[in-house]
């Protein structure tokens, strides 16, 4: 092989100290922007959960509103037509059940994203609605507690303390 001539200059590779800070470096990059990354989907997630409980609340106003306005007995409100579809209901307001205020949820919206589970609050039948998993976010949940008696409300309420 001939001798290489002075005047070309000499090729190099990257030395694996070079690598090792610039895979540092990409380290330190992705840990700084992941939790800013993360922030907004927590915040979408809270907002998701706000607009369910809020859509909870109208949704059994409008269920009582309509019992209401069709009886004379509360026997009558069991069910009542939303949409053309018969939604559930307990003491003039949607029972806490699958066909109950989850029916009525569904009507307004997509809530695919929902996992229920019964409960028994206080002797009352209740219904945890929480929002599907997301990565490390929290469960995002809120509560429906069905009407304990004629003339009471429904519990509806959102548990800030689940969803980060």
């Amino acid at each position: 092989m001939p001798p290489r001539s002075p005047s070309l200059p000499r090729l190099r590779g990257v030395s694996r100290f070079e690598f090792a800070i610039v895979v540092a470096l990409l380290g330190l990059l992705l840990a700084v922007a992941l939790p800013r990354l993360q922030a907004p989907l927590a915040a979408a997630r809270q907002a998701r959960l706000q607009q369910l409980v809020a859509t909870a609340r109208a949704t059994a106003a409008l269920f009582h509103g309509q019992c209401e306005a069709l009886a004379a007995s509360p026997g009558r409100c069991d069910p009542v037509l939303l949409s053309g579809v018969p939604v559930a209901g307990v003491h003039g307001w949607p029972a806490a059940s699958a066909d109950g205020i989850a029916m009525a949820l569904n009507l307004s919206g997509p809530t695919a994203d929902i996992h229920w589970q019964p409960e028994q609050i206080d002797g009352v039948p209740a219904l945890r609605g929480r929002l599907g998993p997301a990565g490390t976010a929290g469960a995002c949940e809120f509560i429906y507690a069905q009407a304990a008696s004629p003339g009471a409300a429904p519990r509806i309420e959102l548990i800030d303390a689940t969803c980060p």
